[in-house]
């Protein structure tokens, strides 16, 4: 940042308060001129709107662990794509735990003949749907989900099963 042609020095905090206002401003500036007969004006500043909230969310990373099982906000979809908030298996992260690959978990598949679904036994009907594995940034994570008062984990078995699963989805294995 500059002033006058002179260098600024800006704290990591200090740039971070300014990027928020300038959003801030921005949501009100749209805020101003949605004509609210479009819903796609309306959808698209909703989702914005959420992006500023998951973006400024502070979760803590330490405690997110390889098939635990929490709420993720898979946020707007595009056609059939899943959206909002779910639970879902946290399958792998990276590194530094800001990126997880995240296994959305449903409850109108269960029981259902296709070999990419797998059903999970230790939350009544749920079922792993591995074909909308994704990846998601932490902030996405919000809490742990609860099952019989415990926060909910893949069995050994259930793991196994999914790997299995995987293996038939990505190399065409039948």
């Amino acid at each position: 940042m500059y002033i006058k042609g002179k260098f600024l020095k800006v704290t990591n905090k200090d740039f971070f308060d300014i990027l928020k206002l300038l959003k801030e401003s921005l949501m009100q500036k749209l805020g101003k001129q949605i004509d609210f007969k479009n819903i796609e004006k309306i959808k698209y500043l909703k989702w914005y709107y959420d992006k500023i909230l998951l973006d400024s969310s502070t979760n803590n990373i330490s405690n997110l662990k390889p098939c635990s099982i929490c709420w993720v906000d898979f946020g707007q979809n595009i056609g059939s794509e899943l959206r909002k908030l779910r639970p879902a298996i946290l399958w792998r992260s990276s590194s530094d735990k800001k990126m997880w690959t995240v296994i959305p978990l449903s409850s109108k598949c269960y029981n259902d003949k296709y070999y990419f679904h797998c059903d999970i036994t230790s939350i009544p009907c749920s079922t792993a749907k591995l074909e909308s594995m994704s990846n998601f940034s932490y902030k996405r994570i919000r809490e742990p989900f609860f099952y019989n008062k415990k926060i909910a984990h893949l069995s050994k078995d259930e793991y196994n099963n999914i790997l299995l699963a995987l293996k038939k989805y990505y190399t065409f294995d039948n």
